[in-house]
């Protein structure tokens, strides 16, 4: 004779956790951005604080547009990134985007 117990689920105490948003990277140039030493665990840091949901990097400008229900909203290179994670200047760039005026920003900077 064989007996059948139930399982009931055992909750755990204490608050939920959130559950992390997926954030969408756009990115040809993953392995010249490693080679840099960046991390990418800092777009998921600014897509948190900013709810931006998607990430498109740009080589010639060696920046990122940040999008926010598929409409850009800014842009962040990849020294800035690293300057605002405590990190230092990561590359030079010769050629830098249209900067966003202080009224359209998103991303608030210490120097902007």
């Amino acid at each position: 004779m064989t007996e059948v117990m139930e399982v009931e689920e055992v909750k755990k105490k204490g608050r939920p956790k959130k559950e992390t948003p997926f954030v969408e990277v756009i990115c040809d140039e993953r392995q010249y951005l490693l080679s840099r030493d960046f991390k990418f665990e800092w777009l998921d840091l600014l897509a948190a604080q900013y709810g931006f949901d998607k990430f498109e990097y740009l080589h010639k400008f060696k920046a990122f547009r940040c999008y926010r229900q598929n409409k850009h909203l800014d842009w962040i290179d990849i020294n800035d990134l690293s300057l605002l994670n405590g990190g230092r200047r990561i590359d030079e760039i010769p050629l830098k985007h249209q900067a966003v005026s202080p009224k359209r920003a998103v991303i608030q900077y210490a120097w902007r």
